[in-house]
């Protein structure tokens, strides 16, 4: 790829300095930092700090035959690392680049000299990008805590979000492994996720969420299938009678079983009544699926 593969609207916002010092650099094959130009692919270095964790092959391959017709529009932001460079920002377009067969990249060198501070901007920047899952970012605001040492108000400003927006990202990572997968690949949103948290128990959490996944819930059909598990459920008597103690068991088991309030009537000569509550016809069907289970 040449300079003049870049586009012409990057001109505009590179400096004439910026583009002389990636020319001189074709001449010592090093290209200072602020300078922007051509790499080799084979002198990049993937970001171990990359937050990204999945990347789709069928965006890649649009984006691969994209790049084939078009170029290259946007420059990988890199900077030096050694005798190569250190990926900051685009790997997806160097993914899409390698296997377009090309030998050469748009790219512009930034500052980073430290360790930490190349973590840090490659988390930043990454941040940033809306293509991200909730638990990719979950995890990169993570790492700014704790590799980064920096609190949450300090992760808040630097990425430009709420301190409350910056806390909830990072619950998320305290639900089971198998709901963390289905909001990776999208089967649930963060939404979803944020209302799955108030569940006190993990059994429960993926309790709800088989639901969520099985019945195709919406967001508010989740919070309000959560906060009516536990909505006016009455207070355990405090020495309760030996029977009222197994109807109490019995209402719990059943209100788990069928997330919803369920309360039992108990009448003279052994007999009773199971009150069920249901809040739309689509929650009725949910509930008579379960019990035909």
């Amino acid at each position: 790829m040449s300079k003049k593969a870049l586009g012409r609207g990057l001109k505009a916002l590179i400096s004439e300095e910026g583009f002389a010092a990636a020319e001189k650099a074709e001449e010592t094959e090093k290209m200072p930092e602020g300078a922007i130009g051509s790499l080799p692919v084979e002198q990049i270095r993937v970001n171990p700090f990359q937050p990204r964790q999945t990347f789709e092959e069928e965006a890649l391959e649009e984006l691969r035959n994209t790049i084939i017709e078009n170029g290259v529009i946007q420059p990988v932001t890199v900077c030096r690392d050694g005798d190569s460079y250190l990926l900051i920002s685009g790997e997806r377009r160097l993914r899409a680049v390698k296997s377009a067969g090309f030998k050469f990249i748009p790219a512009y060198v930034i500052e980073a000299r430290e360790d930490a501070s190349k973590l840090e901007m490659a988390l930043i920047e990454n941040i940033q990008r809306e293509d991200l899952n909730a638990i990719e970012v979950a995890l990169a605001l993570r790492s700014l805590v704790t590799k980064c040492n920096l609190t949450q108000d300090e992760v808040a400003q630097k990425v430009g979000k709420n301190r409350s927006t910056v806390a909830n990202f990072l619950r998320l990572l305290k639900l089971p492994r198998q709901i963390q997968e289905s909001i990776r690949s999208r089967e649930i949103s963060s939404g979803h996720a944020r209302a799955l948290i108030n569940l006190p128990s993990e059994h429960l959490q993926i309790k709800v969420w088989r639901q969520i996944v099985s019945h195709q819930l919406s967001v508010r059909q989740t919070e309000a299938l959560v906060n009516n598990m536990f909505k006016d459920k009455p207070k355990p008597k405090a020495t309760p009678e030996p029977r009222a103690f197994q109807l109490g068991q019995i209402e719990s088991q059943l209100r788990e079983r069928l997330a919803t309030k369920v309360s039992l009537v108990e009448k003279k000569g052994g007999q009773g009544e199971i009150h069920i509550k249901y809040f739309s016809g689509e929650d009725l069907d949910r509930i008579l699926d379960l019990i035909g289970q």
